[in-house]
């Protein structure tokens, strides 16, 4: 498990890619993460490859995803963590060519971005909620997979 730092965690508020506040041309796979990120793609006809929630928007309200995956997985993860069995999942779920799956979070998923850009392929897309700005729109590369090798360094391992 890893677990946020105070310092990391004022460092993960900046946004990894541009934000918009309406959705921008999509091209290629997509990971979404969280549930408002998930519900405006697909009602705009975009089904991501892997859509990540735990059915909670701001904490505690409740939002519901009406939509049929072809394959959902569960996993527990605690608010402010990292858990093994997410980062597990997240492993295999990039490595199988399947499309519309969802991983539902017990707990919180708003850190799941790191391991997502961590071992999904370079040119994926990932999108996730910035709040109260729109969403965060950026394509994987190492660059990025650099920098989330850093986070996991600064984080703590329990």
């Amino acid at each position: 498990m890893y677990v946020l730092t105070e310092r990391l965690r004022e460092t993960l508020k900046k946004p990894f890619g541009k934000v918009y506040k309406e959705l921008p041309p999509i091209n290629g796979k997509v990971i979404s993460i969280g549930d408002i990120t998930t519900k405006n793609l697909i009602s705009n006809n975009i089904i991501p490859k892997l859509s990540i929630f735990d059915l909670k928007t701001k904490r505690n309200i409740p939002v519901s995803i009406d939509h049929k995956f072809n394959k959902v997985f569960e996993v527990k993860n605690p608010p402010g963590c990292i858990s093994d069995e997410a980062i597990e999942k997240i492993k295999y779920l990039s490595k199988i060519n399947e499309e519309n799956m969802a991983l539902k979070v017990e707990g919180e998923e708003d850190l799941l971005a790191i391991p997502v850009i961590k071992y999904f392929p370079n040119g994926t897309i990932v999108l996730y909620g910035q709040p109260n700005a729109g969403v965060v729109f950026l394509k994987i590369n190492n660059d990025l997979k650099d920098k989330i090798d850093e986070i996991f360094k600064s984080m703590i391992k329990k």
